[in-house]
């Protein structure tokens, strides 16, 4: 889909040139890919066997369902920080949910997307074009009213840069997520062209203090260096404890959240 629109975008514009025409600001020009799926799928091609297949399935759906909403999952798929929150305001609403998988292997003349953007053409119909908006808009907003009351852990990932919790005296390599490396004062034994590591996550609390550390992935290529490791996960604990426990709270749109945060530690 993407190569077409870049060869229709061309086209355009040497015919633009051509003609001395006035060139309009793209976004104008060419609709977003999704508008441009949701109008494929009123005629798709006779031979877009998968896009035709995605079709079928979904009007069997909807012969089974009054209402659908259609969360999606791929490599590369934008993931809301509230997305349990729409499946449970979805399901108040009596959504069926269905998710939908893209497959990351492109097939030419097949259209991948189908499903959700007929699904969501139908809808539309019945609880008009913004239906889906509304139901993430009253996701976010349940979402927070969970990180006010309820103590809902967000993600240093779902946060934008200057919302994202920082810690009181960070430096660059802070800002890159590493601690300066620890000095055990163990016989640690150093492969050659790889360090001694552990990837720890904690939460940084509405306080700013930090709690339940967890050790997320041990990285040692030295077998001898197995028996320290519990020793070094409290070695790696009690360090973060003692002089990175100062933190400034994360926050999401003014709403001071608990948010889980991580480290790379290596060791010496």
């Amino acid at each position: 889909m993407k190569i077409v629109l870049s060869i229709l975008f061309l086209s355009i514009m040497i015919c633009c040139k051509d003609k001395k025409l006035e060139i309009k600001p793209v976004d104008k020009m060419i609709p977003n890919t999704e508008e441009v799926l949701r109008n494929y799928v009123k005629r798709p091609k006779n031979n877009d066997e998968i896009c035709k297949n995605d079709i079928e399935r979904a009007q069997k759906d909807l012969e089974k369902y009054k209402n659908i909403y259609v969360t999606t999952s791929c490599f590369g798929c934008k993931f809301l920080p509230y997305e349990d929150e729409i499946l449970e305001y979805a399901k108040r609403q009596k959504f069926k949910i269905i998710n939908y998988d893209f497959s990351c292997v492109v097939i030419d003349g097949q259209t991948q997307g189908c499903y959700k953007a007929f699904i969501d053409l139908e809808m539309e119909k019945v609880h008009g074009k913004n239906f889906r908006k509304r139901i993430e808009q009253e996701a976010e907003n349940l979402m927070i009213e969970n990180i006010e009351n309820h103590d809902k852990v967000l993600s240093i990932y779902d946060l934008e840069e200057n919302d994202k919790p920082h810690f009181i005296k960070e430096d660059n390599l802070m800002k890159q997520g590493y601690l300066p490396t620890i000095k055990t004062g163990l016989p640690l034994k150093n492969a050659k062209s790889n360090s001694i590591f552990m990837d720890v996550s904690f939460i940084v609390e509405k306080n700013g203090k930090i709690s339940t550390f967890k050790n997320e992935n041990w990285v040692n290529d030295i077998k001898e260096n197995e028996k320290y490791k519990s020793e070094l996960e409290k070695i790696a604990k009690s360090t973060i404890l003692e002089h990175y426990n100062n933190w400034k709270p994360g926050k999401y749109k003014n709403s001071v959240a608990r948010v889980e945060n991580n480290f790379r530690i290596n060791f010496e």
